[in-house]
């Protein structure tokens, strides 16, 4: 070991020393026997030197031995551990203390005592104050010694039996008195310290009870009521405040109501049961009437339900947020009767666990609220990226459970052509109900129409199908929502969603969200559908409702091009038909341009109404069509163009005199030959059109 390393241990060593050192000396200084010994030897020193007794170097060394034996039996007695006063119970080692005191003072009153008085024997007196302190066995032990001590000297000697008698007497009686009150008085303060002691302790109590409810209401507040916070809430209940059995039961947090209750956790039961529907126990009862209930004995309370064996008391605290029930806090006790303080025990932790609970689900209600308006704005752009009608519909219903969950999403629009509702499209259920009519007032989407508000039903039955839809497979109960779709104080249609369960409600969050989706469907389908009639007025003609060459041509083109990518086996026939109005510019002189409109759009009807959606038939000059049949050959295109010239020769126009009048039509026909194309193909037709008419008109002639 180096010289550092030696110096600094003995530094420490000393340093120790020095602290314990210091220890002793302030336990010395504050033990009540050493103070004792002081009160004792100092007047005795002093009365022997005022006297100038003949012993006076004796007691003087006798007083110091004394103190100083004292405060050793002080060190000692805390070296093996034992207390030093305040005992309520008999201890021999005090006793042992003060029947040194008591020969102290026996020897010093006798040493300085002369023919008739004995000057220190008034100091036995503190001797047994002290000793009533400790207890009442060390009293009268004291007072017996002292008596012993001061009587002792006056055996054999009856000049100083008779002086002392009466000395004898006064301090007997003045010990017995002092002993008397001073154990009273200490027994008093003894008293009351215990109970400021358990006061003390109670409070503590309550302040870490108070904490623990206050921790586990922000573990409540912050997660919700998981299986962590709950079991936290049983800890506080056994732990803290010592019910052996407790159980919380909750509503909607735990997939149950407010009349049905499901347990979130348990201590203690070895047959917890799962859930109570306010029909049986105590906690039905509770759940009934939204007030605590204090069993004491349970054996005499007929709603009683046992969940464990050997159960006496219960006591059981809604937990109520307002009007509102959200769940019971219920203890229960196997040996002891529980009582008032209980029951405030309890309705103070289920008010705080209610606050908890509550707290919790605003702060879920809002995140949720959250996260739907994000899907909902998200929604927004999914609906909002396509202006095609077909491909509008399907993201539609595929995004409204998107963002609110459902089995099915319906969506039914109005058929601006008769008037009517027709399902459009089906998110999760039966396509082949697409097209089917959904009047006003028949089913969700019908009442949502008529009332132009939401539907919220979540009993929905299948006696309240719509006609069109009643043989559809589903449950015979449902949950269901719907909104109007409303543009321009127009009902457009309607949104309907579906879930086959109805335990499985839509609430008033989800409904408000329904109806955001629903503004936000109805200005998309206003845009396509505007969109729609953009595109169609720039590709048909606005009198006739035909294609106008201008989206004729391109299309044909591209027709024929796609054609010629096939083998020539493989092509399929394509014909075409050249109409024509005969005289029809004199015709427009004679009855006028509003009788010639007329015309026009009779034929232009009629032509739309023969030819197939696969056709193209347009309008190519003031009155000239032509009318492209995909798969037709020549000799089925004359057919054809030879019914419609006859069932425009049999229609009649009433002109602006009012006389009746008719109108014929001239066409030539012919067919895509393999290496033709456009120009080919229309001046084959041109020239069947001109044989026509060089024929005499109002016939059909096949190039």
């Amino acid at each position: 070991m180096t010289r550092v390393a030696r110096v600094e241990r003995a530094s420490r060593t000393n340093a120790g020393a020095g602290r314990t050192a210091g220890r002793l000396g302030r336990r010395v200084r504050s033990d009540p026997h050493v103070l004792l010994a002081l009160a004792l030897a100092v007047p005795t020193v002093l009365v022997n030197l005022l006297d100038h007794g003949p012993n006076e170097a004796a007691l003087t060394v006798l007083a110091v031995t004394f103190v100083a034996v004292q405060a050793v039996l002080t060190a000692r007695t805390r070296i093996h551990g034992r207390p030093t006063s305040g005992q309520l119970e008999f201890d021999p080692w005090q006793l042992a203390r003060l029947t040194l005191a008591v020969v102290f003072v026996a020897a010093a009153s006798y040493a300085t005592a002369d023919e008739t008085t004995f000057p220190l024997a008034a100091l036995y007196i503190p001797v047994i104050g002290m000793a009533a302190a400790f207890g009442s066995r060390e009293a009268i032990a004291t007072l017996l010694l002292s008596s012993l001590g001061f009587v002792a000297p006056l055996i054999g000697d009856p000049v100083r039996a008779a002086s002392g008698a009466e000395p004898g007497l006064v301090l007997a009686a003045v010990g017995i008195v002092l002993a008397i009150g001073t154990r009273q008085t200490v027994s008093s303060l003894e008293v009351t310290l215990d109970r400021l002691r358990a006061k003390n302790a109670s409070e503590r109590r309550r302040n870490r009870q108070s904490a623990g409810i206050e921790a586990v209401g922000r573990t409540l507040a912050a997660d919700g009521p998981d299986p962590g916070s709950l079991e936290a809430v049983m800890e506080l209940l056994v732990g803290s405040f010592g019910y052996s059995h407790s159980s919380i039961y909750l509503g909607e947090e735990l997939g149950g109501s407010p009349t049905e209750l499901r347990m979130g956790a348990q201590r203690g039961y070895d047959r917890p049961i799962a859930v109570f529907d306010g029909t049986a126990g105590v906690i039905g009862r509770v759940i009934r009437t939204h007030r605590p209930a204090l069993v004491p004995d349970v054996h005499v309370d007929p709603d009683y339900v046992g969940a464990a064996t050997g159960l006496r008391s219960e006591v059981c605290a809604p937990l109520m947020a307002g009007d509102e029930l959200l769940g019971i806090v219920n203890v229960e006790s196997d040996h002891e009767v529980l009582d008032e303080h209980d029951l405030h025990i309890l309705r103070l932790v289920a008010e705080r666990l209610a606050s908890a609970l509550t707290l919790a689900r605003e702060r879920r209600r809002l995140a949720q609220r959250a996260e739907l308006f994000g899907r909902v704005v998200s929604f927004g752009g999914t609906v909002n990226s396509s202006l095609d009608g077909k491909i509008l519909y399907d993201r539609i219903v595929a995004g409204l459970t998107e963002v609110v969950h459902a089995d099915h999403a319906i969506l039914t629009l109005l058929d601006r052509r008769d008037g009517t509702y027709r399902i459009q499209a089906i998110g999760g259920g039966n396509l082949a109900y697409i097209g089917a009519e959904i009047r006003p007032g028949e089913g969700a989407a019908g009442r949502a129409i008529r009332d132009r508000a939401p539907v919220l039903d979540n009993t929905f039955g299948r006696r309240q199908f719509p006609a069109s839809t009643a043989a559809a497979s589903s449950p015979e109960e449902m949950a269901t929502v719907a909104v109007p779709l409303i543009r321009d104080q127009v009902v457009v249609g309607a949104l309907t969603m579906v879930r086959q369960d109805s335990h499985d409600r839509f609430n008033e969050l989800e409904l408000e969200v329904v109806q955001l989706l629903g503004t936000q469907v109805a200005l998309a389908i206003t845009n396509a559908e505007l969109h729609a009639e953009v595109m169609e007025a720039s590709i048909r003609d606005s009198l006739t409702g035909t294609f106008n060459r201008r989206h004729f041509e391109p299309s044909l083109e591209r027709m024929i091009a796609s054609r010629r990518r096939l083998p020539v086996p493989e092509r399929p026939p394509l014909a075409a038909i050249l109409f024509d109005l005969d005289l029809f510019g004199a015709f427009n002189k004679f009855h006028g341009h509003q009788a010639g409109d007329a015309v026009l759009r009779a034929f232009g009807t009629l032509l739309r109404s023969r030819f197939r959606a696969s056709d193209m038939v347009t309008r190519y000059g003031g009155e000239e069509f032509v009318a492209v049949l995909d798969g037709t050959g020549r000799d089925d295109a004359f057919r054809i163009a030879e019914e419609i010239r006859s069932a425009f020769a049999e229609q009649s126009f009433q002109g602006a005199n009012g006389q009746r009048f008719s109108a014929t039509v001239s066409a030539g026909c012919a067919e895509l030959g393999p290496d033709d194309g456009l120009a080919e193909l229309l001046g084959a037709c041109d020239v069947g059109l001109a044989m026509a008419k060089g024929a005499g008109r109002n016939q059909v002639v096949a190039a």
